[in-house]
């Protein structure tokens, strides 16, 4: 069976209440009809971890971003690792597109960013090597919030680090999911 709108707004022709017939059912009375949708997952979840709460920096890798709360772990397509020396570091399991964002309050103005497969950890995301910085930002005072995103293609192996210049409060938020 095919459903043609007619035009009319919020009308669809060829459905009656309480079966299909000849009639017109407006979005009123399918509302008194009670319909309700049945929301049913579909495949697995994605691969996804979400973190909240700045712990820092790595002691090796000084531009390194740290996190203090995993919100969300889930699926094997990223590991996440955490290191009081190495900073944090999302490593991708498998090919696919990715999705990434980062929040944060900067105490200083200073770019912070992302990384992709970068040698350069002691070095700020300003003057790392063009081809290793996946997204860049800049906040407009010292106390500004300031947030990047990034959707794109990675390969198994890859490791995306939150790179920054300067100190941050706190206040952080990471996500990296794998899209398709």
């Amino acid at each position: 069976m095919t459903l043609v709108f007619d035009g009319i707004a919020n009308t669809v022709a060829g459905l009656a209440v309480g079966g299909l017939g000849t009639g017109v059912v407006d979005t009123a009375t399918l509302a008194a009809a009670a319909v309700t949708p049945v929301k049913t997952q579909v495949g697995v979840l994605p691969s996804m971890v979400r973190l909240d709460g700045g712990n820092g920096f790595g002691s090796t890798n000084t531009v390194i971003r740290r996190f203090t709360t995993t919100v969300l772990n889930q699926g094997t397509d990223i590991t996440y690792a955490d290191s009081a020396t190495l900073g944090a570091t999302f490593t991708i399991n498998t090919n696919g597109v990715y999705a990434v964002t980062y929040f944060d309050a900067p105490l200083a103005v200073a770019p912070s960013g992302l990384s992709l497969n970068s040698s350069q950890l002691t070095t700020g995301i300003g003057g790392i090597t063009t081809t290793d910085r996946l997204t860049m930002a800049t906040p407009r005072a010292g106390t500004d919030s300031m947030a990047v995103s990034w959707t794109g293609y990675l390969a198994a192996g890859a490791v995306i680090r939150v790179h920054t210049s300067a100190g941050s409060s706190a206040t952080a938020a990471f996500t990296i999911v794998r899209i398709a």
